[in-house]
């Protein structure tokens, strides 16, 4: 109650009713006001908070309904119309956290909108929505606010180092409040916070992580995504060229893939085979079946595809064959991770082994120069030694250190 407020704040600074009063209100009125029986004017209240030291705000209840607002909202975000939602909520939403479940559900939608709209400035709405979940138990209305924050940094933004510090935040967070009994969010988790560190280079910290999911699932008996567990597993053992181990990871990726029905890892699966048989056996006829099967079906990861196709053909003797397929392997917006990415740029690197094979030095040296100056700003991963090894046997010179 107003009158309340401005007892509490008069005996809380010492004052006296005549103090408070002054020389414009008289004793009995400021008692009436203070007692509820008298409604004051804003010149009064204006009066009265600047004696009291405080805003006029701070002496009336103004606590706003966000209930409608929120509902309105939520149907714009149903139709897709994001703009509407962040012009709606741009000059509305105050920028202190007050108790509402409705305005921290508002400033996810605020965040949310700014996501889709590719704007970077939304991060505090999403800490504060977070902060007042958090601090009112709401442990899974917090995680998903925070989920969708990371994914939008890693998917979006590319900020892998942002998009895992959002993970380690999840993780510490709901750590003991209930992520135990979760089978399938903590798998989710192990297995986004393995596809950021690779991005980092922390290859060894994500082939623990990704080990620790398989053996999560093996004793809950919940599978969640292992396909792609065990596909990018097999990262470690192609970078440690252990063949018996690939192979393991990716047999295990395909039958969890079939039991899943997941078409999109069924089909990648002799794409992943033929950069064994390519990569670590070096038994390009073999690699060339499981292409041919590959592209029997509608080709799918089609610049993966073609520069398979280009190395196998490489690694068979026929370099112009190989060419026809590495000058087709062009970067598309579905590849975002660093590692799919430095694959892709080795294009170039057997682009430069096939023309010195036909003896066009000049050309040779073009591309693998451009191979390794693309390949130095990503991941140190195993194709960036490579394009190293093979710019040194072109040309003498070794490669660049960073």
């Amino acid at each position: 109650m107003l009158g309340e407020k401005i007892l509490q704040l008069r005996k809380a600074r010492g004052m006296t009713q005549s103090e408070l009063a002054g020389g414009r209100l008289t004793k009995g009125m400021l008692s009436q006001i203070e007692n509820g029986k008298a409604a004051p004017s804003m010149a009064t209240l204006e009066y009265l908070a600047e004696r009291l030291g405080c805003e006029v705000a701070d002496l009336v209840d103004k606590k706003k309904d966000y209930t409608g607002l929120l509902s309105e909202i939520e149907v714009l975000k149903t139709e897709g119309n994001y703009e509407s939602v962040d012009q709606t909520l741009k000059d509305i939403l105050p920028e202190q956290m007050e108790d509402d479940i409705a305005l921290a559900k508002l400033y996810t939608l605020y965040a949310e909108a700014g996501y889709k709209l590719k704007r970077k400035d939304r991060k505090k709405y999403v800490d504060m929505a977070a902060s007042f979940y958090q601090a009112n138990a709401l442990y899974v209305n917090s995680a998903e606010t925070l989920w969708a924050y990371h994914q939008y940094c890693r998917d979006e933004w590319l900020d892998w180092e942002e998009s895992y510090q959002i993970l380690t935040r999840i993780r510490k967070e709901y750590t003991g409040n209930g992520l135990e009994d979760n089978i399938v969010f903590q798998l989710k988790l192990l297995l986004d916070e393995a596809i950021d560190l690779l991005a980092l280079e922390e290859y060894s910290i994500a082939h623990k992580k990704l080990m620790e999911a398989i053996e999560l699932a093996n004793k809950t008996n919940v599978y969640y995504e292992m396909d792609s567990i065990y596909r990018i597993a097999a990262n470690e053992a192609l970078r440690n060229n252990d063949g018996e181990e690939y192979l393991r990871l990716i047999n295990k990726s395909e039958q969890y893939a079939v039991f899943a029905e997941n078409e999109a890892s069924i089909k990648v699966m002799p794409l992943l085979r033929a950069m064994h048989h390519n990569m670590i056996e070096h038994d390009h006829a073999k690699a060339l079946v499981e292409l041919e099967q590959y592209s029997d079906e509608e080709v799918f990861l089609e610049p993966l595809f073609q520069l398979e196709m280009g190395r196998t053909f490489y690694g068979l003797g026929k370099p112009e064959e190989a060419i026809k397929y590495l000058n087709q392997v062009k970067m598309v917006d579905y590849i975002i991770h660093p590692i799919d990415i430095a694959m892709l740029q080795t294009a170039e690197i057997y682009l430069a082994l096939c023309y010195e094979k036909l003896g066009r030095q000049e050309d040779a040296i073009e591309a693998i120069n451009q191979a390794e100056k693309k390949l130095s700003v990503m991941p140190k991963s195993i194709y960036y030694q490579y394009a190293r090894e093979v710019k040194e046997s072109l040309t003498g010179e070794k490669g660049t250190d960073d």
